[in-house]
């Protein structure tokens, strides 16, 4: 079995503070629209730790870092069961032929992508909006800052040929690219179906290679001799597109290895510099379900503690969904709006 390398609470930091900096050069980012959350849950997501029983906010998945070119993490148990089924079950009757971004951004069928696919809207239902929540908590980058989340089917031969997910200009990277993916799987794959980095990718540790063929993880062909990640049923991939300083990382490039046995479901989300926000316009499969803008609640048990704290000051995006497109944590507790008297 796979021995567990979790992330020390410095080496995570130091990678947070690195992507702050990183953000506030290229996104011309405010400081504080960078990880906006409670500075207890900062040092709960640092410490990666498993937490059997725990509550839907406080799922932890463990995390190890297998890529040191590109920059890539490992999540084991990101989705609960419910939660992965869930997003299957909503995709499911929505599924379209996959597309490429082409000429003025519009979506073109391309053979380099042959999966199915569709998009979920940000907070579409409180399932969705937690494994959103859940992705901010371990990027440090806040919700609105994410696209929606992008549910795709693989069958056999079904591939996606090797591609960036963020393109890069002489200027920089410029407000609306991708900085991160965080690419969940759904289902496992009996065979083929890796993520693959075929561009001088290397292991975090050479030896992990080894570690996994003696936990029986066979990579097809497609994936051998790079970094690379198996689908499995819950487990998240994380990697970075670009280098801290602001340039694109080659080593990103990455592809979706043809499945040889089996169904691969995934679903990648995409992170941005600065806040997304795709036009309306846009087909993107399920709309959000609407929100009452004068609802008065806290949507966590530790609200009143944190309040107190002064977290309401110090991570309003967070806490109240100041300048974010997400609604805050703790309105009610941070007295930012009034409750309807009974009746």
């Amino acid at each position: 079995m796979v021995s567990r390398h979790e992330l020390s609470r410095h080496e995570l930091l130091s990678t947070c503070l690195l992507l702050a900096i990183f953000m506030m050069k290229a996104g011309n980012a405010k400081s504080e629209t960078w990880g906006g959350l409670p500075e207890q849950l900062l040092n709960r997501a640092s410490s990666m730790h498993t937490k059997a029983g725990a509550a839907d906010f406080d799922h932890q998945p463990w995390v190890e870092q297998v890529g040191k070119h590109p920059k890539v993490y490992l999540f084991h148990g990101f989705l609960t069961d419910e939660e992965r089924r869930h997003i299957i079950k909503l995709a499911a009757p929505e599924m379209k032929r996959s597309t490429v971004v082409g000429e003025g951004g519009k979506g073109v069928v391309d053979n380099i992508r042959t999966s199915y696919g569709m998009f979920i809207r940000r907070l579409a239902d409180p399932v969705i909006e937690r494994v959103e929540r859940r992705i901010a908590l371990y990027t440090h980058v806040p919700v609105s800052h994410q696209e929606d989340i992008q549910v795709l089917r693989y069958e056999k031969t079904q591939t996606y040929g090797a591609h960036y997910d963020s393109s890069y200009d002489k200027g920089g990277p410029g407000p609306k690219y991708r900085l991160a993916t965080m690419l969940m799987y759904l289902s496992d794959v009996e065979e083929g179906g890796e993520t693959a980095f075929p561009v001088k990718s290397e292991w975090a540790d050479p030896d992990i290679p080894r570690r996994l063929e003696a936990a029986g993880v066979r990579f097809s062909e497609c994936a051998q001799g790079h970094v690379a990640a198996k689908p499995k049923a819950g487990d998240a991939v994380l990697f970075y597109s670009y280098h801290p300083n602001g340039t694109q990382d080659v080593a990103s490039m990455h592809t979706g290895c043809p499945v040889i046995k089996g169904i691969k479901w995934a679903a990648p989300v995409w992170i941005h510099i600065d806040e997304f926000n795709p036009p309306l316009a846009r087909p993107t499969g399920l709309e959000a379900a609407p929100r009452d803008p004068g609802m008065c609640e806290d949507r966590h048990e530790r609200c009143g503690e944190w309040a107190k704290a002064g977290e309401c000051t110090r991570n309003p995006g967070f806490m109240t969904g100041q300048g974010t497109t997400a609604p805050g944590a703790c309105r009610r507790s941070c007295a930012v709006c009034t409750p309807c008297s009974a009746g």
